[in-house]
Formats: C-alpha cells, structure tokens, sequence
C-alpha cells in the first residue's frame, strides 16, 4: 500500500518556489497566484511539522527540511515524467502497430508459413502477424477476430473473395532408413509394406498413375493432419503420401526421401480468403497478400 502523499500540485508549487526562492515567480511559472502558492507551502509544512522558508530580510532562505525536502521532490518528479513519457511512448507504438490474424491450418503454419514469416515483418515492421493454427474452418465474418484464412480446397468459397496461392504434387516419401530396410526400388513394392494414410489424402489415385490396380489400402497408422503423417513418416512408421509445399524442408534435410519418379497433381491447392466487408486494415491486408503472393511464386 502506498504512504500518503500530498498532491501532486502541492508538491511542484514548493519545487518551484524552492528553485525561484520566490512565491511570485513560482506562481507565474504555474500560472497560480502568490496566494495559491502560500496556501501549498503552508500546507507541506503543516504536514511535516517543519518550516520549509524562512526570511532574511526580503529574501527567502530554505531551511535545512527544506533543502533536503526538494532534492527529494525534484527526483521524484523526474521519475513520475519518465514514467509517463514511456507510457504515452507505448500508446503511440501501439497505436502505430497494426494487426492482421491469419487463420491456416496447423500443418501449412508449421511447414510452410511460419519459416518465411520473418521475411513479411521485416517487410512490414509496423504489422504484427497473429498466426492462429487450427483445423476449425473459420467464417471471417468478423466475429471470430480473423481477417485473412489459408484454405487448402477447391476454391470458390460462396461470399468470401479469394485468390490461389499454389497448387501442389503429390507423390510417396519415407525415412530413408525405411527404404533401405524394405528395399524399395518399384512402386509395386509399396504393396507389402506399412503405408501411413490419412481420410485428406488417398492412396488409390496414386496406385493408378503408378501402374497398380490396387485397392485403397484398408491398413496401416491414419493421422488427419498433415504434419503429423509426414512425422511418422520421417520416425519410420511407413510410407507416406506427401504433398511437395509441405514436405519439401525434411527432404531438404534428408529426414524423408522421396520415393520413384510418380507423382499425381493435388486436386485440391492453398488459397488465401477473406471476407471484403469485414477486411479491417486494407493497407495491412494488401501488404500480407502482395508479400504471401510472392513468396508461394518462388516455390517450384
């Protein structure tokens, strides 16, 4: 709990009369009259049972109380503008800092969106990018805070405007420890191994444009999101379909490798949405998607 302290005018009407070693002055630089700045050095002393000002003569002399007493004002007033300069500093940024909340989907944020982002806020310093991950298909209509979504779909969402980002291949991965341990060297050898499934991806599309006329496969671990299939992949679960976007980094880094020269076009691409009426920062807005566009351009 904090001690009394008098208030704040009293204390800079003594400072000030301690600095001028007059009332008139003082009350002139406040904007007070003499009486005003009586009435407030009386009042201290009345607090303090201590004479702040004395007389010699026509001038006024600080008593010792006085002298330690302003020393003290004067730092704390010092500290009491730092401290409102810094929060009125802060208001300023923060008024300043734009935010724009992107809706995706867990997977494309981990291993698409998140590894470029530093690129858009070096960009774009004064807009601050809320990623918000999740399965869950937003409304964008202003009441779930969002205002742009990465959909991976068809397209062509009914009252929503959007614009393709990428399409993508796709073909089967696996560690390579996995492959040499099966010896996989045909398509056909895929038959008679664990293959890793998911209900967004399935496998018999694939069979077919390898040459297989192969049922879809009715084994083996099933993940629905994406990362995580090409996780237990690259753990040595099975063999994976992958879609290129999301698993070119492990390929990179030589946690998955890619299996044959097939591979099927995705029916399905990434598309980023929005709803017009509700876009709240069209400046921030037109940055991400000129920023987003550019980046999905550079990936093969």
């Amino acid at each position: 709990m904090i001690e009394y302290i008098p208030p704040l005018q009293t204390l800079r009407a003594f400072e000030a009369a301690a600095r001028h070693l007059s009332y008139s002055r003082a009350a002139e630089e406040l904007s007070l009259t003499h009486g005003a700045i009586s009435h407030h050095v009386a009042r201290l002393e009345r607090d303090l049972g201590n004479r702040l000002f004395v007389r010699d003569g026509q001038r006024m002399i600080l008593t010792d109380a006085g002298q330690i007493l302003v020393l003290d004002i004067r730092q704390g007033l010092k500290q009491l503008a730092k401290a409102f300069v810094a929060a009125r500093s802060r208001a300023r940024h923060k008024d300043a800092q734009r935010t724009l909340n992107v809706s995706v989907l867990p997977s494309f944020a981990a291993r698409w969106l998140v590894p470029r982002i530093a690129g858009f806020q070096a960009d774009c310093p004064d807009v601050e990018i809320a990623i918000r991950p999740t399965a869950t298909l937003t409304t964008l209509d202003g009441r779930d805070g969002i205002d742009l979504a990465i959909r991976y779909g068809p397209g062509e969402w009914p009252g929503l405007q959007s614009i393709k980002l990428m399409a993508s291949t796709i073909y089967p991965v696996c560690s390579p420890n996995f492959a040499n341990l099966h010896r996989l060297a045909a398509p056909r050898d895929l038959l008679s191994v664990t293959v890793i499934r998911s209900p967004r991806q399935k496998w018999r599309p694939w069979l077919i444009a390898a040459g297989l006329d192969a049922p879809e496969p009715e084994e083996g671990p099933i993940y629905d999101d994406a990362a995580l299939v090409l996780q237990a992949a690259a753990m040595g679960q099975g063999v994976a379909l992958a879609r290129a976007t999301l698993a070119a980094e492990d390929i990179a880094a030589h946690r998955l490798i890619r299996l044959f020269d097939v591979e099927i076009e995705d029916d399905y691409a990434w598309h980023l949405v929005w709803r017009e009426p509700v876009v709240r920062d069209a400046q921030a807005h037109s940055a991400f998607r000129r920023w987003i566009e550019a980046e999905a351009s550079r990936d093969p």
